[in-house]
């Protein structure tokens, strides 16, 4: 038998989402393969499905069969549809499953996904935080996820509103690999409002859920897709979290599978820095750019960063500016400041042309009335 046939008789068993993937687990090692299980109940050694998981579940199970087969649903036929929407599927046992899910106290038994799934030669870190995150924590987790992006590593998160979204789409925007891990169906878009962000996971990275295709989000499915972003990652990061976030339920799921915690360090009196403040009082290791990261771990990337970014020419005015800004919003009268205190002698309008020059070339964005820098081109060559 191929292990392309014994996916489709997985991807049959996994589209029973009331069947809990300990059960399917015991299932396949009991019996021996998904075929098998498939093809065993209802036939005369139904009794060893019975005597594993029940009368009860085995009637709900034999009903379920008896239906699709009503409805010329086979599990070839049940593959191929999710193969025309694009959906690729893995399995516990097969040979491209994630190798870093195998290791975890409680694997998923199979994973749906779009795109391709993570590689598992590049090293990936988890990158999550608070939905209504701050200006800070929305610039802190562009500049370091670009910055790991440059460096070939893979970013994952849950696509979700705040820290999550805006590190992925950082990441993809560097021209790196993001990966979002779903808490409901791979076909289901969660918030709608990350509709773009989903399409460039699919088309650069990927987007995985243990969940069937068209399983709707609910509250009860996130915390379990949590353990699915850690173990996927080498480390954890959390860039803002109040002292009562559901982020710390990703801490604990890291710390479980003996991950590294990191997170970024902020102001005592800001609630959104709490939890990442108590993370580092009780040992996380503190982050302040990618290169932190990078650092710590020992990666030592084949790809060096200036392979990634190719250099921009720049005017000398333009160059002067560029050393001023920084990830943070500054006020054009602030720069123009700075720019004197270093000795730039230009005048305003020369000054106000540079500023244009580092928009079109996108190495400089104006926002709420000053300029801060694209995260990706935080670290120019002239």
């Amino acid at each position: 038998m191929t292990i392309d046939k014994e996916k489709i008789y997985a991807c049959w068993l996994d589209n029973l989402f009331w069947f809990h993937r300990k059960t399917k687990h015991l299932l396949l090692q009991t019996i021996g393969s998904a075929e098998e299980i498939y093809n065993v109940i209802d036939s005369s050694a139904k009794n060893s499905i019975i005597a594993l998981i029940g009368i009860k579940e085995y009637e709900k199970l034999k009903e379920y069969k008896q239906k699709q087969l009503a409805q010329h649903q086979t599990p070839q036929l049940i593959w191929e549809k999710q193969e025309n929407l694009g959906i690729k599927y893995t399995y516990y046992n097969a040979s491209d499953f994630p190798h870093k899910l195998k290791s975890i106290p409680d694997p998923p038994f199979g994973i749906f996904y779009k795109g391709e799934l993570p590689d598992k030669k590049r090293p990936a870190v988890a990158m999550i935080g608070a939905r209504k995150c701050s200006e800070y924590g929305r610039c802190m987790a562009e500049s370091i996820a670009a910055g790991l992006a440059l460096k070939g590593i893979a970013v994952i998160s849950g696509m979700a509103m705040g820290i999550d979204g805006i590190s992925q789409r950082a990441a993809l925007s560097a021209g790196g690999k993001s990966y979002g891990v779903l808490g409901c169906g791979v076909d289901v878009i969660y918030p709608a409002s990350n509709a773009r962000l989903y399409e460039k996971l699919v088309e650069k990275g990927g987007v995985l859920s243990e969940y069937p295709p068209a399983m709707e989000p609910r509250s009860a499915l996130f915390p379990p897709r949590n353990r699915i972003i850690s173990a996927l990652s080498d480390i954890v990061l959390v860039v803002e979290a109040r002292e009562k976030s559901g982020t710390f339920i990703t801490v604990d799921m890291a710390l479980e599978q003996g991950r590294e915690v990191y997170a970024v360090p902020g102001r005592c009196t800001d609630g959104l820095s709490v939890g990442c403040n108590r993370l580092l009082r009780q040992g996380a290791g503190a982050v302040m750019s990618a290169e932190d990261i990078i650092n710590d771990m020992g990666w030592n990337m084949a790809l060096k960063e200036q392979e990634h970014q190719p250099q921009i020419a720049l005017s000398q005015t333009a160059q002067e500016i560029y050393k001023v800004l920084e990830p943070l919003p500054i006020s054009q009268d602030v720069i123009i400041s700075l720019l004197r205190e270093n000795g730039c002698c230009e005048n305003t309008s020369k000054i106000c042309q540079g500023f244009l020059e580092l928009e079109l070339k996108k190495v400089a964005v104006r926002t709420n009335g000053g300029y801060q820098l694209v995260p990706a081109q935080s670290k120019l060559l002239f």
